[in-house]
């Protein structure tokens, strides 16, 4: 487990899922909302998910007991409960994290996640100071202003071979590593596409998962919907460059 801290996004990538905890706050016999969630994730511990009005913030944080609010009626603590979509996802790796954005035109932040495991997905999201947890229901009418994945306005290949590989920037000017190799495809943030830049702290992995085949080949467009990216209308795509595997 690693100290009490808050989290990125792609702290959680790669790690295994081990148990699902979630508090609930009770306003009468039959009437409950979602208070607080916490992941336990493998090399992480428990992880809160929690809202600050809009938005997910996440840290390491062990699970509270259930209390009385007096006449605001009580918190349970439940785990592992059925009626929760992680809780399917129990002992599944996190594959990949992909934020998701609200943009109504007036107001624009980062609404929540989408976690993908192997065998399906599900979104965490912080809307007017609720949690929400959406496998693979509609949220009525604020979907048409929530927007998963990341914007690419240029993107070169590397090496059309093995592995596949490109460099890309997004809308907003992060250069980004895409590999694919063994079936296995990873996305690094990094300053710029000098590898002498690649040890900083602005350097993380984003998202990472293997697709089963051991392939070592993939089109751009299959590699992007994998990884949760998008490209614009007027996206710039140039062909391959002479460049080696930076990876090895």
């Amino acid at each position: 487990m690693i100290d009490a801290r808050e989290l990125l996004a792609a702290d959680l990538v790669g790690k295994r899922l081990v148990q699902v905890t979630t508090g609930w706050h009770h306003y009468s016999d039959d009437e409950s909302s979602l208070l607080h969630l916490w992941l336990h994730l493998e090399e992480l511990g428990p992880v809160l998910f929690h809202t600050p009005g809009t938005g997910l913030s996440l840290r390491v944080d062990q699970p509270h007991g259930p209390y009385a609010m007096a006449e605001h009626g009580n918190v349970s603590v439940v785990n592992d409960s059925s009626d929760i979509p992680l809780t399917r996802f129990v002992g599944q790796p996190v594959r990949s994290v992909r934020e998701i954005s609200y943009n109504d035109g007036r107001v624009e932040f980062t609404a929540g996640l989408t976690l993908q495991f192997p065998s399906g997905s599900v979104r965490l999201l912080g809307l007017d100071d609720d949690l929400v947890i959406a496998h693979d229901q509609h949220l009525g009418a604020v979907e048409a202003h929530l927007l998963e994945g990341v914007s690419i306005a240029r993107v070169v290949q590397t090496c059309g071979a093995c592995p596949s590989q490109w460099d890309a920037w997004t809308t907003r000017g992060q250069y980004l590593y895409l590999r694919y190799r063994h079936g296995e495809g990873t996305v690094e943030q990094h300053p710029s596409e000098d590898t002498d830049t690649w040890d900083g702290e602005e350097s993380r992995l984003w998202t990472s998962w293997d697709d089963g085949t051991n392939g070592d080949w993939i089109g751009l467009v299959d590699f992007l919907a994998m990884a949760g990216l998008r490209l614009t209308p007027n996206a710039k795509v140039c062909a391959t460059s002479p460049k080696i595997d930076r990876n090895g």
